[in-house]
């Protein structure tokens, strides 16, 4: 008997392969389930960050390496993210350090984010059974602003500092050590109450964008393949 879960991803499934799929298609571009099934879970209000969910790629870039991650190609408002993200002031540690400081949490997920063309780090913290977010000023390491965010107890996909296996800040140096790149984008992943495991978004030099899942343990990473990503992690299958 199949579960409530699949038949929800049979029928998005078969959405994508007769609407979402043509429609791209005749536009020249290609859009994988997988990222339209993260742009829809976004969309809903579920999961997944949000750079990955709105990149297309591009039908030319479609073969991605097992060793490199799937790079992702930009629209103009993500190569002016991406932009700033390069010429932050503040790199990823220092945000979170500054928002852990500012909240007394420990932080769970952090990303890069373009306000008004100022380059803005969003940090989501942990302080016992309290969350909140903090923005930080990616250019002055200043804090904008601090947001209650509501109890752990009030999700039941909340991710907790203990779920990660170490701090944000060390994951982010695993990360940019195995990935030869800068970490824009990280956090622990848990869907159904189930943690996943530890979602990274890294910039290469050249200002391609490649997601992978961390390994907190040995520092391994794994790239999240088109169309494999969500069944591999649903049916708990790991490569790393």
């Amino acid at each position: 008997m199949k579960t409530t879960q699949g038949l929800r991803e049979m029928a998005a499934l078969e959405h994508y392969t007769k609407i979402i799929q043509p429609r791209f298609f005749c536009q020249g571009t290609l859009l994988p389930f997988s990222h339209w099934q993260a742009r829809r879970r976004h969309m809903q209000g579920e999961t997944s960050m949000k750079r990955s969910a709105s990149i297309i790629l591009i039908a030319g870039m479609v073969s991605t390496s097992a060793l490199t991650g799937t790079a992702l190609a930009a629209g103009s408002d993500d190569l002016t993210e991406i932009a700033l993200f390069q010429k932050a002031q503040h790199d990823i540690a220092a945000g979170i350090k500054a928002a852990e400081t500012a909240s007394g949490g420990k932080a769970i997920k952090a990303e890069f984010d373009e306000k008004n063309g100022t380059g803005v780090w969003e940090v989501k913290t942990v302080a016992g059974t309290k969350r909140a977010e903090v923005k930080i000023n990616a250019t002055t390491g200043a804090v904008i602003s601090t947001k209650d965010k509501g109890d752990v107890s009030d999700d039941d996909d909340a991710v907790t500092p203990e779920m990660l296996g170490s701090t944000l800040v060390d994951l982010v140096t695993k990360a940019e050590a195995a990935g030869g790149g800068k970490v824009m984008a990280i956090e622990g992943d848990r869907e159904d109450g189930k943690f996943r495991g530890i979602e990274v978004e890294i910039v290469k030099a050249d200002g391609s964008v490649h997601d992978f899942m961390l390994n907190p343990a040995d520092g391994k990473l794994d790239p999240v393949r088109k169309g494999h990503d969500d069944d591999s992690h649903e049916d708990g299958e790991s490569n790393g």
